[in-house]
């Protein structure tokens, strides 16, 4: 976990600073798309928005395990002396639920 640490952080910033609600999420998909990309992980794009991420264990096997992380953001302004350095950069539209954290 502290190999990942600071990157984690700085992804979880710059999704807080770039929110998009729901269905709208088009900028913040293209991120995700391009951080899976340099990690070489696979996915699918059923959707306009969104993806899934596709992990293969080493065996075979019919079980499936999925991890889910909301990506939308709240129609909201946000204020915040605490959060200054990472606050919303898109006018009307907030991560104030922890959506930045799981996709992160």
């Amino acid at each position: 976990a502290d190999k990942y640490f600071d990157y984690m952080v700085e992804t979880r910033r710059y999704l807080h600073r770039h929110p998009e609600v729901s269905f709208k999420e088009f900028e913040t998909t293209k991120f995700i798309k391009s951080e899976l990309d340099k990690l070489g992980i696979p996915y699918e794009s059923p959707l306009e928005t969104g993806c899934v991420g596709i992990f293969k264990g080493g065996k075979e096997s019919d079980r499936v395990v999925a991890l889910r992380a909301d990506i939308d953001a709240l129609p909201m302004k946000e204020e915040g002396v605490a959060k200054e350095e990472f606050l919303s950069l898109n006018e009307g539209a907030a991560h104030c639920c922890g959506h930045d954290s799981h996709t992160a």
